[in-house]
């Protein structure tokens, strides 16, 4: 989960925001970023978008405290480290799709 959310947050901020390469609704013909109209959708959707990574990582986050409050151990860095590149992964899997 928490891979998912923060590979969320990286491709939100940096292509939709500070690159400005594409936005969530670009490549569609109803709302092109040329027009007004157009980008304050999409700036929405972008914005809507960073509330799905966001409650994306407040789900890992509360998930993880809650198992080492149970006692669990923490993962190794090597393993936590693959485990939110697995995340981002399958983000880019299905956004790309």
């Amino acid at each position: 989960m928490l891979g998912i959310g923060l590979g969320g947050f990286i491709d939100g901020i940096v292509l939709h925001q500070i690159l400005q390469w594409h936005h969530m609704v670009s490549s569609t013909q109803d709302h092109p970023t040329t027009t007004l109209s157009g980008l304050e959708f999409n700036t929405t959707a972008d914005g809507l978008f960073h509330v799905a990574a966001w409650l994306f990582v407040l789900a890992g986050s509360t998930r993880m405290l809650t198992a080492w409050r149970r006692g669990r151990l923490a993962p190794s860095w090597r393993s936590h480290i693959g485990l939110l590149l697995a995340g981002w992964a399958l983000f880019n899997i299905v956004e790309g799709w």
